[in-house]
């Protein structure tokens, strides 16, 4: 069980006293299956991507009568003629851009020709401008597309071969304008947009750590990264401090100096790796997804209306006051956890990560001796310190449980009574967990973190994403299926609402919600693995809220449920979207 956080400085670094870890146990994996297992995992060839993703459509169905898809309307698509841009929705163009709105992000995949290209590239997912909307991905008209334009500096940075970049990731609570990418090296480094800075900082795991996923916090204010440890055997997570900040005060939604582990928009300055956490019960871990408790975006300005984060001075105690128990307490989580799913042990590892999420709060927020010392920045026990330095604030591994080869897992962006895990099989069953005081302050639960329902969603679903701008809507893409489907959490377990299938969509293996401002639709990004190419796909009108109010709905008529927006040719195998507003 968990105690109440202790406030004061000299007290940051003293242990809780009452959280349970799961007993030392072995994994029994046979040697054979371990240099199998990590034999697997270091394929980066497309057909060892393949096996890594699980069985796909044709192995689920291999004595099925043939299927018809349905095809789902293409939108025509028309040029722009001052610029090489291209539009499906509204017009004609107007010679006055109006408000302008577009999401912008990072593809990757495995190239068909490694040596011709590297597997992750920047695409324009969607862009309304002159009166019209984009919704095909396209390659940014004014920066680089292929490779991503921070593959350069990843080189340089690295100390020695990048590998093949294996997950993306940013913070799903807000604005994130820069995210990250781990590479098969264990090498995270940043990207974004046409329009984020602050975008050199980067980071390496030791080379006996081969790393398999990656999670970043609702707010980007931690990444954990799943790995298996050649040198002891071990699974592990990873867990790594982000530092965001605008010094030179060119951008008013970002903290004016370094705060470790702060809420941020993404304008990411530093990394800081804390430590591990073991897994007993799980070598290889597979999946994995981090929270916090708190989602809100507003801040909160000094005469209550809405401000930029740039108006408080936390080096001011009233300032810091006001982030602790004043009007913006609901900006940074005072609690958190990690789930992790480990395939080949059929198991998932829930983590609780309160220890250091209240503490850094703590750190902030309420003495001044507290908060100078978060001044003191620097290796091992200055600010922030290692979980060597402060085994008090490192994670705690509370539970594992049993789940037949878990493919995918997702924790809710909503804290407190409402947060709930969903786990994914190959089997196509989804369990949604209670997390018994995981993602709240109040004690951890051990016994209540039980299965609180499950649905069949379809055979091997390997990627779940946030429907954007809800607490408890989910999307998944069913590789076994060739099917897309969304899903409503529930307080007796997830329900299946919608669902799509096109005969264009082949091999969908990853899917996320697009962002929008100024106009209000629903648009997703599916990765096809064996396709070779990325899909857009509009569901509902799109609403052209800012810019003269028009709704269009999607099909010829404007009746049909979905739309497809466009394609996207890769010279290889996308697997994975992460894309943002660009600020």
């Amino acid at each position: 069980m968990r105690c109440a956080m202790p406030l004061l400085l000299g007290l940051l670094c003293l242990p809780l006293g009452c959280s349970e870890q799961t007993p030392a146990s072995s994994v029994h994996l046979s040697g054979r299956q371990r240099t199998a297992i990590i034999r697997e995992l270091s394929d980066m060839t497309p057909a060892g991507f393949a096996r890594r993703l699980g069985p796909d459509y044709d192995a689920c169905h291999r004595h099925a009568a043939a299927e018809k898809f349905p095809e789902i309307y293409l939108a025509p698509t028309q040029a722009m003629k001052w610029a090489s841009k291209h539009w499906q929705i509204g017009g004609p163009p107007s010679e006055r851009g109006g408000d302008f709105s577009s999401t912008q992000g990072q593809i990757l995949y495995v190239p068909a020709d490694p040596a011709a290209n590297f597997g992750c590239d920047r695409v324009t997912i969607s862009e309304w401008t002159n009166g019209v909307f984009t919704e095909s991905p396209e390659p940014p008209w004014h920066d680089k597309f292929r490779p991503d334009p921070m593959v350069t500096k990843w080189q340089a940075a690295a100390p020695g071969p990048l590998g093949q970049p294996l997950a993306a990731a940013r913070g799903m609570g807000g604005w994130a304008n820069l995210g990250l990418v781990l590479h098969a090296s264990g090498f995270i480094g940043t990207s974004g947009t046409s329009t984020a800075w602050n975008n050199s900082a980067s980071i390496s795991l030791p080379p006996e750590k081969l790393v398999t996923a990656l999670s970043v916090t609702n707010k980007s204010e931690l990444a954990l990264v799943t790995c298996h440890d050649r040198s002891t055997g071990r699974g592990q997570v990873a867990v790594i401090i982000i530092t965001a900040s605008s010094k030179d005060g060119h951008f008013v939604h970002e903290w004016p100096d370094d705060y470790p582990g702060l809420p941020n928009v993404g304008l990411i300055s530093g990394f800081k790796l804390l430590g591990y956490i073991d897994l007993p019960e799980i070598a290889f871990p597979t999946s994995i997804c981090a929270v916090g408790n708190r989602n809100a975006a507003r801040i909160n300005g000094k005469d209550g209306n809405a401000a930029p984060i740039n108006q408080w001075d936390i080096r001011k105690p009233e300032d810091r006051r006001n982030f602790y128990s004043g009007s913006n307490a609901h900006l940074v989580s005072t609690a958190g956890f990690a789930i992790v799913g480990g395939k080949y042990e059929n198991k998932i590892a829930f983590i609780d990560l309160q220890p250091l999420f209240e503490r850094i709060r703590a750190a902030y927020f309420t003495t001044e001796e507290a908060f100078q010392e978060t001044r003191r920045l620097g290796a091992g026990k200055l600010w922030p310190p290692t979980f060597e330095a402060c085994p008090a604030w490192k994670p705690v591994l509370v539970k594992t449980v049993d789940v037949a080869r878990p493919t995918a897992v997702i924790a809710a962006l909503v804290g407190e009574d409402k947060a709930q895990a969903l786990v994914a099989a190959e089997d196509g069953t989804l369990t949604a967990f209670a997390t018994a005081g995981l993602g709240s302050p109040a004690p951890v639960e051990p016994d209540k973190i039980v299965p609180l329902g499950q649905t069949n969603i379809g055979p091997n679903p390997v990627c779940l994403t946030y429907v954007k701008g809800s607490a408890d809507a989910f999307i998944a893409a069913i590789r076994g299926q060739r099917e897309i489907v969304w899903i409503k959490a529930t307080p007796t377990g997830p329900v299946i609402t919608r669902r799509l299938r096109d005969a264009r969509l082949r091999d969908p293996v990853g899917v996320e919600q697009a962002d929008t401002h100024g106009i209000e639709t629903g648009l997703i990004t599916v990765a096809d693995f064996q396709g070779g190419k990325i899909l857009n796909y509009r569901l509902g009108a799109v609403h052209f809220v800012t810019q003269g109010g028009a709704k269009y709905g999607c099909g010829p008529d404007g009746k049909d449920e979905f739309e497809c927006g466009g394609t996207m040719e890769f010279p290889g195998h996308p697997f994975a979207v992460s894309a943002t507003n660009v600020n």
